[in-house]
């Protein structure tokens, strides 16, 4: 009986090792449900890239664009779990289950293998807006009930939901306003269409030096590492946090050791000079955190915006 379990147990050793050893063998498919030029598309295919010279296979990146990233992670849900097809994806995922219907489990369904990136949202306002900092923004919107606006990408964005987080904790109403993407909401906000919004560092650092928007405060835990004079939010309301990041998911099933060895390939593109290269320019932080930590990470946001959505009433149009 002893020798029998011993030589199991064996085998499935080796079996580990040999999974791990192979992966992989032939080319592995990275895909993001965002568009060229988006900001998932640009770090996905610099890690992509650095997979593909590591690893010794191509890793072809692929944009599947639609339902707010939602078309790409259903099709690595509905892949075969062997690790020949990871998404790279941004934290819009922890929001879709709350304000769209899926086909499939978010929290059931994908393993997080790494964060890669974590990126502040900023309030901004134009740059006549009669307020500075955020004590002075609150002051003047709770004397203006109503009467004034912010725009976003949509319902159910990340901006729709930092906004609506802001107006719980402040205390104040303004209008929704929404547009089709950022480039539409800056563009109002600059022309004075639109009186406020949230977005991130990486779209607004150029408009925020050259003194086309203001930036009022910061939406993640501590101020941006280019932005080191505008003030967390969390300062005024304890708590706050509202960034955005990026990691890499694979389907639930896939073999434990595909995923640990990909955490360490992954782990080792965030420490390079390259990667940091790339995004220290941006206003965006690369995360170091273990897979288990991710995952962690990943569920805590999916039950943080689950209450902000039912909260706020929010739902994808």
């Amino acid at each position: 009986m002893l020798k029998a379990s011993l030589i199991l147990l064996c085998s499935l050793m080796m079996s580990a090792f040999s999974i791990a050893d192979t992966y992989p063998s032939r080319p592995v498919k990275m895909i993001t449900g965002y568009p060229p030029g988006a900001a998932t598309d640009l770090y996905g295919r610099a890690i992509s890239k650095q997979l593909s010279e590591s690893m010794g296979q191509p890793f072809v990146f692929e944009n599947r664009v639609g339902a707010a990233g939602t078309v790409a992670a259903e099709a690595l849900v509905r892949s075969t779990p062997d690790g020949y097809l990871i998404l790279n994806t941004a934290s819009q995922i922890v929001i879709n289950p709350f304000v769209q219907k899926l086909s499939f489990n978010t929290e059931k369904d994908l393993i997080p293998v790494a964060q890669t990136i974590a990126v502040s949202y900023v309030l901004l306002t134009g740059p006549n807006f009669p307020a500075s900092n955020l004590v002075e923004f609150v002051d003047h919107v709770k004397k203006n009930p109503k009467k004034l606006n912010y725009g976003s990408y949509g319902n159910g964005s990340g901006p729709h939901l930092a906004m609506a987080m802001l107006q719980k904790a402040a205390g104040f109403e303004v209008q929704h306003i929404q547009y089709r993407g950022s480039a539409q909401v800056l563009t109002a906000l600059m022309a004075g269409e639109i009186d406020m919004a949230f977005d991130t560092t990486t779209t607004t650092l150029e408009l925020i030096k050259a003194g086309k928007l203001k930036p009022i405060a910061i939406g993640g835990p501590k101020s941006a590492e280019l932005l080191p004079s505008v003030p967390p939010i969390a300062q005024t309301y304890p708590g706050f946090n509202c960034d955005g990041w990026q990691g890499v998911f694979v389907p639930a099933g896939t073999p434990k050791e595909i995923v640990k060895k990909l955490f360490e390939e992954m782990n080792k593109i965030r420490l390079s000079a390259e990667f940091r290269a790339l995004t220290s320019s941006r206003g965006v932080t690369v995360v170091n955190t273990t897979q288990e930590q991710f995952a962690d990470y990943f569920k805590s946001e999916l039950k943080k915006y689950e209450k902000v959505v039912k909260e706020n009433n929010i739902y994808l149009d």
